[in-house]
């Protein structure tokens, strides 16, 4: 029976030398700022609904990437928890976790005469 709980325990020193645990999204406080369009504010702070943490191979680390899906900019207005985008973390060119991006607050759109004026900025300059 000691046999066993040594092996056990080696193995679990195997996997804390190896292994690095990275914290990709902590609830509510994590924020990934988005672009939006004709809103009284330009970003909105999108956040996870969970905390998620991800534990890898040391070796593996750096194959580990990150990207943010969303049709861009997201236009006003935008609901406070409203799903807005996906956080899609790889490991190589694996999808290891989809996780779906909520509005932490809300964005009114901007009023008519305000929306034509960015409008017609961004058509001649390119930049609301």
């Amino acid at each position: 029976k000691s046999l066993r709980s040594s092996e056990s325990l080696k193995l679990l020193n195997w996997a804390f030398r190896n292994t690095s645990t990275y914290q990709i999204s902590k609830a509510g406080e994590t924020y990934f700022e988005l672009n939006t369009w004709l809103g009284n504010n330009n970003k909105v702070k999108a956040i996870t609904k969970d905390d998620y943490y991800l534990t890898l191979d040391k070796k593996d680390a750096r194959h580990l990437k990150v990207f943010l899906e969303y049709d861009g900019p997201i236009e006003a207005p935008i609901k406070k928890d409203q799903k807005i985008a996906n956080l899609i973390i790889f490991n190589k060119d694996e999808v290891i976790k989809t996780l779906p991006l909520y509005a932490s607050e809300r964005i009114a759109k901007v009023n008519f005469f305000k929306s034509l004026i960015t409008s017609l900025n961004y058509l001649i300059w390119g930049d609301a």
